[in-house]
């Protein structure tokens, strides 16, 4: 069983990250995104098309009970500790030659390590 990461939170984007430009879904995203969820992680569906155009992919594609929320990507971030943000971690799928898979398996890796 994989390491709980509890409280992590992955906010996922839709467009050639999820889907390619046909939309159909990148290289093991399902076991990919399960493998983020059987490790505790907490998934947001997002996108500059919006909340709804995020569902309609998900459910499409049968991945949609995976995600907790589909919200449009934001314009203007507002908090009190900007840096919180601004030292957020960002992963590019195409860095794991577009393999959701690999790239589950290195957040999680990178995870435990990190708490060791």
């Amino acid at each position: 069983m994989p390491h709980k990461m509890s409280n992590v939170v992955i906010y996922v984007d839709v467009d050639l990250t999820l889907v390619d430009e046909l939309q159909r879904l990148k290289p093991n995203a399902w076991e990919g995104l399960l493998t983020l969820r059987e490790a505790g992680c907490r998934l947001i569906l997002w996108s500059t098309n919006g909340g709804d155009y995020c569902r309609q992919i998900a459910e499409r594609h049968e991945i949609a009970p995976l995600f907790e929320a589909f919200l449009p990507k934001p314009d203007l971030y507002i908090d009190d500790m900007p840096a919180t943000f601004l030292n957020s971690q960002t992963l590019n799928v195409a860095d794991e030659g577009d393999d959701w898979q690999v790239l589950a398996d290195r957040i999680v890796r990178d995870h435990v390590q990190l708490r060791k």
